[in-house]
């Protein structure tokens, strides 16, 4: 029986790799390491299993086996996981012992992280490009997402999925390891040895389960996705820093005058109602109508790009927009479909929203996950409809803006 919070310890072999028992149970710490702890062969379960559990393909390729270590006796299970994101047990010795492993066997990737739950709390592998292949699984498998990246209001059609799944493999050409580990921030990232690692964990071992999201969506870079998939990611190189232009030679006294540049034209901006803005307790708040607001604008707003976010022609005074840019804004924005957001890296269903919201006043809120942008707070405002917003205060200070 496997129990809800177990460590797992998730490693996958490189192809072909032939290892005989004991190599393997050497690798994985001894016999002694291994009494009080399950091992998992997944391979034997049936493919359907694996998808319920922690689904692995596309990011397998044939050949390559897979095997769980579940230890039910390393933390305490929390009594309600979806409440709780924090792991409070030291995970330090784990991680260290998933690095030894990954040394030691040859092993493509391993992950730490708490059964029945979502997220890692550490990776390592030996190729960077791997950390972000395994954080865009859930691109890969969600069926409203599209081949870019955007979510759709309803499933994609089995070509439509087929055709995301054989992008899959074009889009991890799209960056190289420094554009890809030059997105990592609040995350810790180390190489040892032949193998590079990532992390989550607190300075005291600790796993708050919030910062696996923040990881995943900076290893994953769907904000980078290239229009035609496998080509290099504009995104990516607008992002790195320019070198300085070569000094040009000096002109010959004979040369003609070279003719003036034309300067470019200026592009116009896209067409959609002006967004407003007012501050709550000092904090700039950016309140979107729902023709301005998507997931391109959600990833804007994740990097703080306030450039791509307020436009011109918004009716926004100067002093209030030199404050977006010093200090940044919080924002609140209209929500037509639950599913639009995530708990527990699901989809949000209404049964779930209806159980899990919390009520004041005839309004509900929930803490839930946008995608590119990251933890907000879903509120619903009977006769107005459904909103997120990035108030720290969710609901309470969000509602005066939508009454």
């Amino acid at each position: 029986m496997l129990q809800v919070d177990s460590l797992v310890t998730d490693l996958m072999f490189q192809a072909n790799a032939a290892i005989d028992q004991k190599t393997l149970i050497d690798g994985l710490g001894g016999e002694a390491a291994l009494e009080t702890k399950q091992l998992l062969d997944v391979d034997r379960l049936d493919p359907r299993a694996e998808m319920e559990l922690s689904p692995s393909m596309p990011f397998r390729r044939r050949g390559e086996r897979r095997l769980m270590i579940i230890d039910d006796q390393g933390t305490t299970p929390r009594k309600d996981p979806q409440s709780d994101p924090l792991i409070k047990t030291d995970l330090r010795p784990l991680k260290e012992a998933l690095i030894a492993i990954c040394q030691k066997l040859p092993i493509r990737l391993g992950r730490l992280f708490a059964l029945g739950t979502w997220g890692d709390a550490v990776l390592v592998a030996r190729e960077v490009r791997d950390l972000r292949a395994i954080c865009m699984l859930p691109y890969a498998l969600d069926p409203q997402v599209d081949v870019d990246g955007k979510r759709r209001q309803t499933p994609l059609s089995q070509k439509e999925f087929e055709a995301k799944l054989l992008a899959y493999e074009k889009r991890l050409e799209e960056l190289d390891d420094q554009q890809i580990l030059a997105r990592l921030s609040g995350v810790s990232f180390e190489r040892r040895g032949d193998v590079v690692v990532v992390d989550v964990l607190e300075a005291d071992g600790t796993w708050d389960q919030r910062k696996s999201m923040m990881m995943e969506q900076q290893l994953a870079a769907l904000d980078t996705f290239s229009l035609i998939p496998g080509a290099p990611s504009s995104a990516a190189r607008k992002a790195e820093p320019q070198k300085p232009a070569a000094r040009p030679a000096a002109a010959k006294p004979a040369a003609a005058k070279p003719a003036a540049a034309k300067p470019e034209p200026v592009k116009p901006e896209p067409k959609g109602p002006p967004l407003s803005a007012r501050e709550v307790d000092g904090t700039v708040v950016l309140v979107f109508p729902a023709e301005r607001f998507d997931l391109d604008v959600a990833a804007a707003l994740g990097k703080r790009d306030w450039d791509q976010v307020v436009r011109g022609s918004d009716n926004l005074p100067g002093a209030m927009r030199d404050k977006i840019q010093r200090d940044g804004a919080s924002w609140i924005a209209p929500l037509e479909f639950l599913s639009e957001v995530f708990v527990e890296g699901r989809p949000l269903t209404k049964a779930e929203f209806e159980k899990s919201a919390a009520q004041d006043n005839g309004v509900k809120s929930l803490e839930v996950h946008f995608p590119r942008f990251g933890d907000v707070v879903l509120f619903e405002v009977p006769g107005k409809g459904r909103f997120v917003t990035s108030l720290t205060k969710g609901a309470e200070r969000a509602l005066a803006l939508v009454k």
